[in-house]
């Protein structure tokens, strides 16, 4: 019988027999990414669960069990499952501690729900469906399939089934069990308004007004607009201005969420201006939230919106305090000292004054180094400042007189909180950011890893193809910084991801020289943590033979 070990990095899968790692614990490394995995197949205490590989039958005919959906993706072991099931398709969700949905499966073409209740609906391999797509994480598959489904009971807040799903792709991909899955009830605007079918009357009339301020479907809007309290008629407005489309030709597709609602709208400036002229029809007066989404949607537009000229008529004094004044000043100041509030609301104003996301200061007193508007905001540690303007496109890769980019700076930075730094870093990689630059001095961002010790940040370089060997001017390494700052953390690291142990510095010096001689200086100072850090670089080395 064979066993299936994931790469936790990857998730490729290797086959191994299971004779060979009954009752072992310990390392393999994956041969696509060379990363090393860690094993354990010791005997499994009760109650505890099993990693090895799950084995399912593909012509299986008894009864689904009751215990909670459960089963293996992409070889491991999954449970607790968010589920959702639409006449489109039935999706599962794994969310882990409440956070990221990290596996998404989803299958359509199955029959209405309707008609699935006590009644077991079953495709085999021998006698695939034409219409069913089960996709796993945006990957349609391809492989055989045994799914067998049932509903036990339903309303238009649930819906309660039961699930065999056996996949023979490369994971033996296996869920089986009971689960409950929100009951989604979809509904599609087109440009003009019009949806595909009736709202269902369950729904609030703060929901049904919502939907409808969307649409621009101001004659269904008008029956539930006055029961709502003024806080909720405020809100209205802030969804529309939110939803607001950058240019007067863009058709946008919108995918509103609430409850088990699901609408989904083209929108267009034409059809929600229609919507703001019936909100200000009404007596719903712009609070200063308002001006705030409004002074956005401005700095984002090619043109003026076409609500501006009611506004100035409406409300000339808030008009000309919370855009007209407020712009002009700021739009003055080319010190960037603004940068510090991280007012994005300032930042995408200032960007529409001076006409570019990558402007530059030309002053050799003020901007001595040549620092980007993104460079400027990663140097402030400006969290929100740096993700708008990645999100709004600017550059990461013009370099400044130190021949450095933005990512450099966010590798040097002591400032902001890890989670800040890794969604950073994840944008600047997504954005195309090249992670192979090295400085006038020769070091690379991965270096900065290593001087400040952040192993989160050197792990998505090195996942998107860093050269872990590059040496700067000295000829030392990422390791080698590693090593001289006692990061034992990145270190570890470097050394899984196939850095050289006994690599040279251009003076002859390895990693361990370097941490020897801290070791010494940290035993003159007295230091005892210090003393520990490098002590643990010393035997990381020892294991990995440097």
């Amino acid at each position: 019988m064979k066993t299936i070990l994931s790469c936790s990095n990857c998730l490729s899968g290797h086959s191994i027999s299971s004779s060979k790692l009954e009752g072992k614990k310990g390392k393999y490394r994956c041969k696509k990414c060379s990363i090393w995995n860690h094993f354990d197949f010791r005997k499994i205490k009760t109650g505890e669960r099993s990693d090895s590989l799950v084995l399912f039958d593909l012509n299986f005919l008894g009864q689904i069990p009751n215990h909670n959906l459960q089963g293996q993706i992409f070889g491991r072991y999954t449970s607790n499952f968010i589920s959702e099931w639409s006449n489109e398709e039935l999706v599962f969700l794994k969310d882990e501690e409440g956070n990221d949905h990290d596996v998404r499966i989803s299958i359509s073409g199955l029959p209405e729900i309707v008609r699935l209740k006590n009644f077991d609906y079953d495709v085999t391999a021998d006698q695939p469906s034409k219409n069913l797509s089960i996709i796993i994480n945006h990957n349609v598959n391809k492989a055989p399939v045994r799914l067998s489904l049932t509903v036990t009971d339903y309303d238009h807040v649930l819906v309660n089934g039961k699930l065999y799903l056996a996949i023979s792709d490369e994971w033996n991909t296996f869920l089986h069990g009971s689960f409950t899955a929100t009951h989604i009830y979809k509904i599609q605007f087109d440009e003009y308004g019009v949806a595909n079918k009736e709202l269902p009357d369950f729904i609030t009339s703060l929901l049904a007004a919502k939907i409808y301020v969307l649409s621009g479907n101001i004659l269904s809007l008008q029956k539930h607009f006055p029961t709502l309290s003024e806080k909720e008629k405020a809100e209205l407005l802030s969804l529309v201005m939110y939803h607001w489309p950058e240019n007067q030709t863009t058709v946008s597709e919108v995918h509103f969420k609430e409850g088990n609602i699901q609408a989904i709208f083209q929108l267009t400036q034409r059809k929600l201006n229609e919507s703001f002229i019936f909100l200000i029809s009404n007596q719903l007066t712009p609070n200063s939230d308002h001006w705030h989404i409004i002074h956005d949607v401005v700095c984002h537009s090619e043109k003026e919106p076409i609500f501006i000229p009611l506004l100035k008529t409406k409300f000339p004094e808030e008009y000309q305090k919370h855009l007209g004044s407020q712009l002009e000043a700021k739009n003055d100041d080319k010190t960037l000292d603004w940068l510090e509030d991280d007012d994005v609301y300032l930042l995408d104003s200032f960007v529409r004054s001076v006409g570019s996301l990558d402007y530059i200061i030309k002053d050799s007193i003020r901007n001595p180094l040549g620092f980007t508007l993104l460079q400027e905001a990663f140097v402030r540690s400006k969290y929100k400042s740096c993700m708008r303007l990645l999100e709004r496109g600017a550059d990461p890769n013009i370099v400044d007189a130190n021949g450095e980019t933005a990512i450099f700076k966010l590798c040097q930075d002591n400032i902001l909180r890890l989670q800040e730094k890794t969604n950073l870093m994840d944008e600047l990689i997504r954005r195309g950011a090249k992670v192979n630059l090295q400085s006038i001095n020769g070091m690379s961002p991965l270096h900065w890893c290593s001087v400040f010790g952040e192993p989160s940040l050197a792990k998505r370089l090195i996942q998107a193809g860093v050269d872990i060997h590059i040496g700067d001017q000295n000829g030392s390494t990422a390791l080698h910084e590693a090593c001289k700052f006692g990061n034992s953390s990145v270190l570890a690291l470097l050394l899984e991801s196939g850095a050289k142990a006994n690599a040279k510095t251009l003076d002859d010096k390895t990693g361990r020289d370097l941490a020897f001689e801290n070791l010494e200086i940290a035993d003159l100072e007295a230091d005892e943590e210090k003393k520990n850090r490098y002590q643990r670089v010393l035997s990381l080395l020892d294991v990995y033979g440097g």
